[in-house]
């Protein structure tokens, strides 16, 4: 229980754990950095080369110059002086050293022998600054005196860090960005996988993601197996919602098939009288409103199943053909504006029949109101959140709706003028099914004042982003 209760998997733990990762590495490198002599040899300022030339007089006046060169030992004491001077002869021979300071000395006047720009160094735990040149006896040849005092190796390399801040930001850097980078991807890529699993079920796709259940920290885990339940849930209510629509629209054909046999025995024996041909034409009427009601079912369950990618100009080439050829049975004048230049490099994802079924219902629906005359227009548009999409847009030049309607004839079985309905033998599921497949392929339908005086419905459908 403790074990889970502090697993890793779990986002608290694994932030401190970064957190604490950095820290530690960090400090890892401050205690290591002194043992590693390849570190860089950093030069003396002006005032740090004036306090050593000051020692340098002192200890000539002092006559401790002359004491060393004359062999007075140095005794291990001596290594906790502040600044204690030891000198290189030119024929390289080292007095005043103890004896593991000679092989850094010697190190050390190798790498630094300017005299113009003393530098200083820090060998695990003394530091060695210099050279100074200093004249002894009589002698033409200049010798090297180099300081060597006691040092921390940390407190040197983190003088060093803050007088180049740059260095301590490249090592941060350098130390936090791995760990970071594990740490948010571990967050980034579980909560993209929900996001596209959002997507999904946004587009009608209801099926189980077990990777979100299975990978990342345990609260996005328990995220994603509730969202799985979800989708499970919403799938179930769909298809109990859709199975029920199914059922009663099936059940209702078999008294409507009773109706139409025993309407087809009254014409028989009273003939074709009015009242019956009344009855016929509503039990028509009933049927296609019952076919129409299946329809719709049938494209709910199965719309997602059949989901492809498929360039724009598939939507409409056939539909533009058949109302052309329509049209022109019907004396209609049928203007069209495609302004998309190759819309075969555009792609939608969805059910190409449902979408293009939905495009000629409101072909056909201004072809049906208008008087004489529809227009077309397939353009590219943004919408609110600034993607690419294709907008198809149908004029007529029929009788129009009032403002208040324009939303109510999407609606199902509504009908605006029961007249005209009954003249067009519309059911008032035609616009509903526009909205349905369009509203599932996220996109928006919507209907306005044409220009050119009657009714004007506008499809939206948002383009397949190029990843």
């Amino acid at each position: 229980m403790l074990i889970k209760k502090f697993s890793l998997n779990q986002l608290t733990i694994r932030t401190f754990t970064v957190f604490w990762l950095a820290f530690f590495a960090m400090t890892a490198l401050l205690v290591a950095l002194p043992y590693f002599d390849s570190r860089l040899y950093s030069d003396l300022n002006q005032n740090e080369i004036s306090s050593y030339q000051k020692k340098l007089v002192e200890s000539i006046r002092n006559n401790r110059i002359n004491g060393i060169l004359a062999g007075v030992p140095v005794l291990p004491t001596d290594k906790f002086d502040s600044a204690r001077p030891v000198i290189m002869t030119p024929e390289k021979e080292i007095f005043g050293a103890l004896g593991e300071e000679k092989m850094h000395i010697a190190q050390f006047a190798q790498e630094s022998s300017n005299f113009a720009q003393p530098q200083r160094k820090t060998f695990k735990d003394i530091q060695i600054a210099g050279p100074f040149k200093v004249y002894i006896g009589d002698s033409d040849q200049s010798s090297e005196l180099f300081f060597v005092s006691r040092a921390n190796g940390q407190q040197e390399i983190l003088r060093y860090m803050l007088d180049h801040p740059w260095i301590l930001l490249l090592l941060t850097l350098i130390i936090t960005t791995p760990l970071l980078w594990w740490f948010t991807h571990t967050i980034v890529k579980p909560i993209t996988n929900l996001q596209k699993a959002a997507n999904s079920v946004a587009l009608g796709n209801f099926k189980v993601d077990n990777e979100l259940a299975n990978h990342g920290p345990s609260e996005l885990r328990e995220v994603g197996q509730s969202f799985n339940k979800m989708s499970i849930a919403i799938d179930n209510l769909i298809s109990n919602q859709h199975n029920l629509l199914s059922s009663i629209s099936h059940e209702l054909k078999t008294p409507l098939t009773r109706l139409q046999l025993s309407t087809a025995l009254v014409r028989h024996q009273t003939g074709d009288i009015e009242p019956v041909k009344r009855i016929e034409k509503e039990i028509q009427r009933m049927d296609k409103m019952i076919s129409e009601l299946l329809l719709i079912s049938r494209q709910q369950m199965h719309s997602q199943m059949e989901h492809n990618l498929f360039p724009i100009n598939q939507l409409w080439d056939d539909v533009i053909k058949d109302a052309l050829f329509e049209a022109e049975q019907r004396k209609i004048t049928c203007d069209m504006n495609i302004s998309i230049l190759h819309p075969e490099k555009h792609m939608i994802y969805g059910n190409l029949s449902l979408l293009t079924s939905a495009i000629e219902n409101i072909v056909r629906n201004a072809l049906k109101y208008t008087k004489d005359r529809i227009f077309l227009t397939i353009d590219l548009h943004k919408n609110e959140q600034d993607d690419n999409c294709l907008q198809i847009r149908v004029d007529d030049n029929g009788l129009g709706l009032p403002p208040e309607e324009f939303d109510k004839i999407f609606k199902p079985f509504y009908r605006v003028d029961e007249t005209r309905t009954r003249a067009t033998g519309g059911t008032g599921l035609g616009l509903t099914i526009v909205y349905n497949v369009v509203n599932e392929h996220n996109g928006k339908v919507w209907a306005e004042s044409s220009n050119l005086g009657g009714l004007a419905v506008t499809i939206q459908l948002p383009l397949w982003k190029q990843h």
